[in-house]
């Protein structure tokens, strides 16, 4: 099934090809690439990006021809277009929570969950797709029990993305989410040793991600308090991108980034909080970060002032091989903090060959 071990490939792949396709359809954005396997890593054979419709829709033709537009940039972008894919769901349509349950096989959770589901989420158990993620080496509390990261999402709309892409000739092999795929980016191109803090900033809010040796310790999703966020930080990216000579802030616009960068600040610091109350022993190296609006001139520097500590766009191309032409093209040195969702998704899919 397309759904079913979606958390559980956060630690090995369900299927392995020479090449493999992530894509990551996000609020604003499409963005996909292809690997081939190799010998010692991955080769980025080609990527992909166009924009997305925001708008929501409530007819069947409308998400139709946003299913064939997306389709099309893959046959567009990607020599040769792929046939088959992996895809990543986010947002409001999926939820990730925290389990805290008495420690058992991992056959008895999935029985446990299966007939006491409903007790855990607001939603119709009959109308959702779940998985659970049990950590490889268990970590547990002093009552005996452990922490497991429950992965729901509609049905529906799981089904509707995958009819999206086959309507379009395209068969879509299995279906992730942004947190587990974040984490297998990371934990290939920074190695499964200490820990990291992931923050993934986009327009439906902040993503923080805890991992230790090479696992998800702790996951928080937050909404940003301001709905104006995305109007003011869409603003600033396009004119930085489109001007010569950088963007210009006005007054008005210099005060409510910085209460963005306040939100963020404060946010990291909190989670960064609960990793020193919860682990003695590992060192956090820095602060990761990823997605559309990590890519805001100044942020790293800001935030690595107030933090003080290392903080860093992520590199999702750090152990993969990148051909020159592709390194060269200045759409992909534009594109690259937003690619870590699709590049951790394809990675689940190609395999090393000799």
């Amino acid at each position: 099934m397309t759904w079913k071990g979606i958390a559980t490939r956060a630690g090995g792949f369900l299927w392995k090809s020479r090449d493999a396709t992530g894509v990551d359809v996000g609020s604003r954005f499409m963005k996909s690439v292809m690997l081939q396997g190799g010998r010692s890593c991955p080769t980025l054979k080609g990527f992909a990006i166009g924009t997305v419709d925001p708008r929501p829709h409530h007819d069947s033709q409308s998400d139709l021809e946003k299913g064939r537009a997306i389709a099309q940039v893959l046959r567009d972008q990607l020599t040769p277009p792929p046939h088959t894919v992996g895809i990543s769901a986010s947002g409001p349509q999926v939820l990730l929570k925290i389990l805290t349950l008495p420690v058992m096989t991992e056959k008895d959770l999935r029985e446990h969950l299966a007939l006491e589901l409903d007790r855990y989420i607001p939603l119709d158990v009959q109308h959702v797709v779940w998985d659970v993620y049990r950590h490889k080496v268990p970590v547990f509390f002093k009552d005996g029990k452990q922490d497991h990261f429950l992965v729901v999402a509609k049905k529906d709309f799981i089904e509707d993305r995958i009819r999206h892409f086959e309507h379009q000739g395209v068969k879509v092999r299995f279906v992730d989410v942004d947190t587990f795929a974040l984490v297998n980016m990371v934990a290939y191109n920074y190695g499964d040793e200490g820990a990291w803090l992931i923050v993934h900033l986009g327009p439906t809010g902040i993503l923080l991600v805890i991992m230790e040796e090479g696992e998800p310790v702790h996951i928080r999703q937050v909404s940003y308090e301001a709905e104006w966020y995305g109007d003011l930080l869409d603003r600033v990216l396009l004119t930085h991108e489109t001007s010569d000579e950088g963007y210009k802030l006005g007054a008005s616009e210099t005060l409510l980034l910085e209460q963005f960068f306040k939100e963020t600040t404060d946010q990291i610091i909190e989670t960064l909080t609960y990793f020193s109350d919860m682990s003695e022993k590992a060192v956090m190296p820095g602060v990761l970060l990823s997605g559309g609006y990590s890519g805001v001139e100044g942020l790293p520097a800001r935030l690595a002032d107030s933090l003080k500590m290392p903080v860093s766009l992520v590199d999702p191309f750090k152990e993969i091989a990148v051909p020159p032409a592709i390194q060269q093209d200045f759409r992909f040195q534009k594109a690259s903090p937003l690619l870590g969702v699709a590049v951790g998704v394809a990675l689940r899919g190609v395999a090393h060959h000799d």
